[in-house]
């Protein structure tokens, strides 16, 4: 018999030049808007399972990646299956603003994070973002 264990994953916050955030619509979260992230690998650390994620999920190369908070995400309803997560969430920038989405989102848009609270966020994004502002003071 398996055992159930969370779900141990990582989720970024990206900054352009702007200050305009990555924000990517999710069939697995009922096609609402989240942060790029995934899980991590075995004998993978945190920033580089962002870095990963990053890359397969947007094309993109960050800089300034930086831990920021962890939080736990226990059978959240707006997930496709039953899941309990563990996020360890991070921020990061980067200089590009192409993203080349992979299957897992149908698309993305860069918004300011105010702008962001606007969309459809699953539950767990909204208070990564608006945690977020209060630290970059939007």
């Amino acid at each position: 018999m398996d055992k159930k264990t969370p779900r141990v994953c990582v989720g970024v916050i990206i900054a352009n030049p702007k200050g305009e955030i990555l924000l990517l619509r999710s069939p697995k979260w009922k096609d609402q808007w989240v942060v790029p992230g995934g899980g991590i690998e075995w004998g993978e650390k945190g920033e580089e399972a962002v870095k990963r994620e990053a890359m397969e999920e947007t094309g993109l190369r960050l800089t300034d990646i930086t831990f920021f908070q962890a939080e736990e995400c226990v059978f959240p309803e707006e997930f496709h299956k039953e899941q309990h997560f563990i996020f360890f969430d991070y921020t990061a920038k980067t200089q590009g603003t192409a993203v080349t989405l992979n299957e897992e989102a149908t698309e993305f848009c860069w918004k300011t994070p105010r702008e962001a609270l606007h969309l459809p966020l699953n539950k767990s994004t909204r208070g990564f973002v608006e945690k977020y502002r209060k630290v970059a003071r939007e």
